[in-house]
């Protein structure tokens, strides 16, 4: 049973990882910066409608990579057209690191909820110590982005992003240890199930 719940967290992470992937395959073809954009925030629409919609549970990480889709785009154009250039270019310069600051926004908000940032259905206070490691985490890759890393978007983005999903993994095993049996656990990846499961306080 929890092999089968693991296989469909496993797609749906795939579907919900799908806005960034085309946004960054565009954005590293070439292809126009404002369009590209504008691709990306309308797919992360359509997957955080379509998942609220058919129920299925957000990935707490991606959530925030998605909702980092979805509105900066519309941010950067909108203090362009409202004639502030200046910082227009403040956030275009910093747009690609800014998603970590949205996924701990996203964190921020989820740590106090029923599932937590981790993502995990049972009491908070079980699951809580655990959010807020990876909420932690989440900080310590925007001292790491903005402030210690160098290089391109790799070093300075992406790698702390792939920290963060090995963390969680690593959290959500600790916890299974300490419960006696993973399949206590109901991990909230992009949907644990389809269509299982409610999305109240996600």
């Amino acid at each position: 049973m929890f092999g089968t719940s693991m296989q469909r967290e496993w797609l749906t992470d795939i579907v919900e990882s799908l806005p960034s992937l085309v946004f960054v395959a565009l954005w590293r073809s070439g292809a126009d910066q404002e369009l590209t954009g504008w691709i990306g925030t309308g797919l992360a629409a359509c997957m955080l409608v379509g998942f609220r919609v058919c129920r299925w549970r957000f990935h707490p990480v991606l959530l925030g990579i998605n909702i980092h889709l979805l509105v900066i785009t519309p941010l950067i154009v909108g203090l362009y057209r409202f004639g502030i250039p200046a910082w227009g270019d403040a956030v275009v310069e910093v747009a690609y690191k800014g998603v970590l600051i949205t996924i701990f926004v996203t964190g921020c908000a989820l740590v106090f909820t029923r599932r937590g940032f981790i993502g995990v259905d049972g009491a908070p206070g079980v699951h809580r110590p655990y959010s807020l490691a990876l909420l932690i985490a989440s900080a310590i890759t925007i001292l790491w982005s903005f402030f210690l890393a160098s290089g391109g978007p790799l070093m300075t983005v992406a790698l702390p992003v792939m920290g963060l999903f090995g963390l969680r993994r690593f959290l959500l095993a600790r916890l299974a240890d300490r419960d006696g049996a993973a399949g206590a656990l109901v991990p909230v990846g992009a949907g644990a199930a389809f269509g299982a499961g409610s999305m109240d306080d996600t």
